[in-house]
């Protein structure tokens, strides 16, 4: 895809892959990077680094996700490419509490599923629009404890 003039969304944004993606895609010509996070000083830290805008969000929430995507699209354009890069992986093993659990399946999973809901109608209304989601690849001692079951 080429990024020269077009609107970006990243989620996690704050520090790690969101970052290096933002710094990446202002290089290729990005015409506005909203850099979504939890954290809104560190989504501000990357913004500023780019001269993007900072958006706070917490993904696990539709309602969050929905208002990035309306104030992205209300007050700067529409979205070209929206990036489902936020990310967790804090289960200790099959034995985490399943409140755990269940925050890593609603941002790891759910937060994408948002996304989609409330941008890709509006991208095919308009004909055009990408998405792309980083997948979290996380391993746990809960290999360990499959193999010692026999």
């Amino acid at each position: 895809m080429e990024l020269q003039d077009k609107i970006v969304v990243i989620t996690g944004a704050g520090s790690g892959i969101g970052r290096a993606l933002a710094t990446r895609f202002h290089a290729e010509g990005a015409k506005q990077i909203v850099c979504a996070d939890i954290n809104l000083a560190n989504a501000q830290e990357t913004a500023d680094m780019i001269g993007g805008v900072a958006m706070m969000a917490d993904v696990a929430k539709e309602e969050d996700t929905a208002r990035i995507i309306e104030d992205t699209e209300s007050n700067i354009g529409p979205i070209d490419l929206f990036c489902c890069n936020a990310g967790v992986g804090y289960g200790e093993s099959i034995h985490s509490p399943n409140e755990q659990w269940q925050s890593i399946w609603d941002i790891n999973v759910m937060s994408h599923v948002y996304a989609a809901r409330h941008l890709v109608p509006r991208m095919v209304e308009r004909g055009s629009g990408y998405f792309l989601n980083t997948c979290l690849l996380y391993t746990s001692d809960a290999a360990d404890e499959r193999s010692s079951v026999d």
